[in-house]
């Protein structure tokens, strides 16, 4: 068991929590039946990206044995066998397919999407320069935009853009601090197209585009008519604060994976909570 929890990285479910913005946004959390749906589709997705984290380890199996961290995932270190774990590819992309089917159609397509999305990218994408970092951040944006579907709502171009530029942020910051922290073992073969200089300016001109999107987001007419409070602006300290306290680690640690700064990092943690927080007052309480 503690193999398998291993292979499908429950830690990493985080990711799809872009799945649940969309019913913050529009102001259903409190409403029992959306709620379900929205967690019935992150668990979709949850069962969907361990399916592809799965694939993407068989794949890289060669490449990951080379890595000093990755050469101890479960399928790299020969204790899973590889074609059970095809088998469990499988069963989890079934189940994953099969709850969006049920959810409705618009979902079923944004998880199909995703899927194909990610396919590519395991045996394609993840070798091209810049397109691999677009890619993963597509699948964010498909998050967003199935969370949408899930509660009747239709998605927000401001939210969906805002989470693209967010992960093409973390996912550049990612791709610099691989280079720094491993200097490339020989187990990203796309790492050779990159130097810490050119990530480092993609990751200022991403960072920037995410914290503009979403303060614009915030001034926009049509959202103050939306929610009835100008106030919704006061969130973005949070935002600002969040990017540039990641952009502080990633130079001061030299942590590669956005997941692990978000989870082990306090001051990550407070910032997204305060965030949500006070989302939830303005959007819910603060309407003039």
């Amino acid at each position: 068991m503690k193999i398998l929890l291993k292979l499908i990285r429950p830690k990493h479910w985080i990711k799809n929590l872009f799945v649940v913005i969309p019913i913050v946004f529009a102001k259903k959390i409190f409403d029992p039946v959306f709620l379900s749906n929205s967690f019935i589709t992150f668990a979709a997705f949850c069962l969907l990206s361990s399916g592809v984290y799965i694939m993407n380890d068989i794949k890289d199996a060669p490449f990951d044995r080379l890595h000093p961290a990755k050469k101890n995932r479960p399928i790299a270190s020969g204790l899973f066998d590889e074609k059970k774990a095809k088998l469990l590819v499988f069963i989890l992309i079934i189940l994953s397919l099969s709850i969006g089917f049920l959810q409705n159609l618009y979902v079923l397509i944004c998880l199909c999407c995703y899927f194909l999305l990610n396919t590519f990218y395991t045996f394609k994408g993840k070798s091209i320069p810049l397109l691999d970092v677009l890619l993963i951040s597509t699948g964010f944006a498909l998050r967003v935009i199935a969370g949408s579907y899930s509660i009747d709502s239709k998605p927000s171009g401001w939210l969906v853009t805002s989470a693209f530029f967010l992960a093409l942020f973390l996912g550049f910051g990612k791709r610099r601090g691989e280079i720094t922290k491993y200097n490339n073992h020989g187990h990203r073969f796309v790492l050779k197209y990159y130097d810490e200089n050119l990530l480092g300016n993609v990751m200022i001109s991403t960072g920037t585009a995410a914290m503009v999107l979403y303060s614009l987001y915030t001034l926009d007419s049509k959202t103050v008519e939306q929610f009835s409070t100008d106030k919704l602006y006061y969130t973005i300290p949070f935002v600002v604060y969040g990017i540039f306290r990641y952009i502080f680690l990633l130079l001061k640690n030299g942590e590669a994976e956005p997941t692990e700064v978000i989870l082990k990092d306090k001051g990550m943690i407070l910032s997204i909570f305060l965030w949500f927080v006070s989302v939830v007052i303005v959007l819910y309480f603060g309407g003039s």
